[in-house]
């Protein structure tokens, strides 16, 4: 597939795009994977341009700067863990680290969950600053800092509780004073996956969405309210707060949150499972252009077909690695090809794409899957 993102890979411009796919090819036991290759991609979709590589990875998210790329290997077996790791892009060193991150929204600095305490983390200096301490039996299992950084949002695990309806623990902490309190408790099912999302912050820092049995439930902070949705996936939210996206059983649009139109996408009123929907947007920092991950349709070879979409408002979209216009279509397959949005730049004028490492289920060992053929992560 590094060959063919070229020829292939595809952008919509406004809400969003997809890239097409490759043909499977059987791996060897342990395969040797061609290395990560980073692209960056001009609003228009006319300049496409390679900014470096790293070693395979499955998951990658650039840093504001686009200066890091933080990467995850999943481990080709079932005693494998997947290891995390940062890549510098201008000397090109690679460093294993030693704790799952993600960036923060406005700096180069990682949250990182190190031996079960969450840390701020300082590429350029290695300096780390302790946000919240471990606890064996209350082990954290996801994170998500608020877009201003004013609260971190986590979420615990009570290991001794007997109560399976509030076994795990939402926590919000002011960054600046360090002190925190529990906001809810509920059920949840965890998941095979680390590329699951179980948080979700408004870009104006005041409402969290989190992800329950139940529900998709959110949490007013100026008023600590609680409310419940029925989605099928987190709402997302533009950056200049003009648009919102919603996807239900049955309907997707984008909400335009001045007028109260809906953009729709499309709405299904007698079928189960809705195709060519966004199944990830990224939205710029400014604005409200953004990247998708649009799922296309099925194949035949249990994957999925995918293509990137770019886009600046609902109505129009640029596929700029298939060429421009809707005409121009490039699907890829999700698992095989793994082709990913990253991050954007800094001034919302580009977005960054990674060629990742194959995560269909052929390309690793027959204990590392679950029933269903998906890769089961530790």
């Amino acid at each position: 597939m590094k060959r063919l993102l070229l020829t292939y890979l595809t952008m919509a411009l406004l809400l969003g795009g997809s890239i097409p796919a490759a043909s499977a090819v059987q791996p060897s036991p342990k395969p040797q994977e061609p290395p990560t290759e980073i692209y960056k991609i001009s609003g228009d979709g006319r300049a496409i341009k390679a900014v470096g590589q790293m070693p395979a990875m499955h998951r990658a998210a650039i840093s504001p700067s686009g200066r890091y790329v933080y990467g995850e290997k999943i481990g080709f077996s079932k005693q494998d863990a997947t290891v995390p790791y940062l890549y510098d892009l201008q000397t090109k060193k690679l460093v294993k680290l030693p704790g799952f991150a993600k960036w923060s929204p406005r700096k180069d600095l990682l949250y990182m969950l190190e031996n079960e305490q969450l840390v701020l983390f300082e590429p350029a200096t290695g300096k780390k600053k302790v946000l919240v301490h471990a606890s064996a039996a209350y082990p954290i299992t996801d994170f998500l800092v608020a877009p201003d950084e004013e609260y971190l949002a986590f979420i615990r695990k009570d290991l001794k509780g007997t109560d399976e309806q509030v076994r795990y623990h939402l926590y919000l902490q002011h960054v600046p004073t360090l002190k925190m309190k529990i906001n809810d408790r509920f059920a949840m099912t965890p998941s095979y996956s680390r590329d699951v999302q179980s948080l979700y912050w408004m870009p104006t820092s005041r409402k969290l969405f989190y992800k329950t049995n139940a529900a998709y439930k959110e949490l007013d902070l100026p008023t600590g309210l609680k409310y419940e949705h029925k989605l099928s996936a987190f709402p997302s939210y533009s950056s200049d707060m003009k648009y919102k996206y919603v996807r239900t059983q049955n309907e997707e649009y984008f909400l335009d949150l001045q007028t109260g139109k809906k953009v729709m996408q499309q709405k299904q009123s007698h079928l189960p499972i809705m195709e060519q929907f966004i199944d990830k947007i990224v939205w710029s920092p400014k604005g409200h252009a953004f990247a998708a991950e649009w799922f296309f349709r099925p194949s035949n070879a249990q994957d999925s077909y995918m293509m990137i979409r770019y886009q600046k408002e609902p109505s129009s979209f640029l596929y700029p690695f298939g060429g421009i216009g809707e005409n121009k279509w490039s699907p890829y397959l999700s698992a095989i090809d793994n082709i990913r949005v990253i991050g954007w730049s800094q001034d919302g004028k580009s977005v960054y794409v990674a060629d990742l490492a194959s995560m269909y289920y052929s390309a690793f060992s027959p204990d590392k899957l679950n029933e269903y053929r998906h890769v089961v992560e530790q």
